[in-house]
């Protein structure tokens, strides 16, 4: 919870856990995930 809290995410955000390509898993904010899917079209 700590680590959420110093990455600026507050209890009730949605998130997107998802693999980054070399086996790392990445939890990111949905909503910047699906600003970077719109706008790059890949994460």
């Amino acid at each position: 919870m700590g680590l959420l809290a110093e990455a600026g995410i507050v209890p009730g955000s949605h998130l997107l856990a998802f693999s980054d390509g070399d086996g790392r898993i990445v939890l990111r904010r949905a909503e910047n995930v699906m600003r970077d899917l719109l706008a790059r079209g890949e994460l």
